[in-house]
């Protein structure tokens, strides 16, 4: 089952990149066609997607490989870090597109081409749907943190795309207006506006990720769960007075327990087996990445 869903989960991701192959060639191609900040912002961000898309393929091969000496822990610490690079680099494009834009507003901006744009915006739609509908549906069915993330992508990329349609049907209405001098300010300012919208969800991605990477300090909420859970499915584990600690190491779930073991209690190696397997059981419940690891202290009567 699982080295069914690591297929699942690299032929997705190859498909998502064969896509972005696609639309950063056309584009580029658009952008040579038109000055426009929004398609230049497009084109920028095609082409990162690119870049991590290969690596996102090389992280969904890497973090499937079995433990070894150096990494204990696994490969799978792979992952946040991936996903802390691409919501780093959309929100650089964000940034970028903002600043770019308020120079075309204060220099002036280039004469908007309608049918270019509107062609651009079509054409980029379709391939961002349908990449949209197929990475998200395989990443609900297996539970794929990676295609999660870039469903996440290709989600943007279709608000970006309805603010190009937006903006050009705007834009085009304005020219027979009294106020056709601001036609060409839409531009600008649509993409400004949606450069801060886009830039949301991969700030919460962001941060999300800093979490996971970071053992600074106890995850208390999840610990509450997971303490919740073992006490309600493990009942006889109360009798050893359990500690919790649950740190996310690396995007490993790590979650030790403190016994304090009685002489009156010895062996304890059957209870131990229970406490073990029942409580793999519940971790696998929240992330297949996780360890679980034990503590027994001998207490003198």
């Amino acid at each position: 089952m699982a080295q069914n869903n690591s297929k699942i989960e690299y032929n997705s991701l190859l498909f998502s990149f064969y896509i972005v192959i696609a639309l950063m060639i056309c584009s580029l191609i658009f952008n040579e066609l038109t000055e426009s900040n929004i398609i230049e912002v497009d084109a920028g961000s095609y082409v990162i997607s690119a870049i991590i898309g290969l690596v996102t393929i090389y992280i969904s091969k890497l973090k499937d490989r079995p433990k070894d000496e150096n990494h204990p822990l696994g490969f799978a610490g792979y992952v946040p870090v991936l996903n802390l690079i691409r919501s780093f680099m959309v929100i650089l494009i964000c940034i970028k597109a903002i600043g770019e834009s308020v120079g075309s507003i204060v220099s002036g901006p280039d004469e908007t081409d309608h049918g270019i744009m509107f062609a651009y915006a079509l054409v980029t739609l379709v391939f961002n749907v349908v990449a949209y509908v197929v990475i998200n549906s395989r990443g609900k069915k297996i539970g794929s943190a990676l295609l999660k993330t870039d469903a996440l992508d290709w989600k943007t990329d279709i608000a970006f795309n309805f603010s190009i349609v937006l903006a050009v049907f705007f834009s085009y209405g304005l020219e027979f207006t009294s106020y056709k001098a601001y036609a060409d300010y839409v531009d600008p300012v649509f993409c400004i506006i949606f450069s801060i919208a886009m830039a949301y969800y991969p700030i919460v991605l962001f941060s999300e990720n800093v979490k996971l990477l970071s053992v600074s300090s106890i995850d208390k909420e999840l610990q509450a769960k997971i303490i919740q859970a073992f006490t309600e499915k493990i009942t006889h584990i109360e009798k050893y007075n359990p500690v919790f600690t649950v740190l996310q190491v690396g995007g490993v779930l790590w979650v030790n327990i403190e016994l304090f073991v009685h002489e009156r209690d010895e062996p304890i190696a059957l209870d131990y087996l229970v406490i073990k397997g029942r409580g793999e059981e519940i971790l696998n419940e929240i992330t297949p990445d996780n360890k679980i690891s034990f503590l027994f202290n001998r207490v003198r009567e």
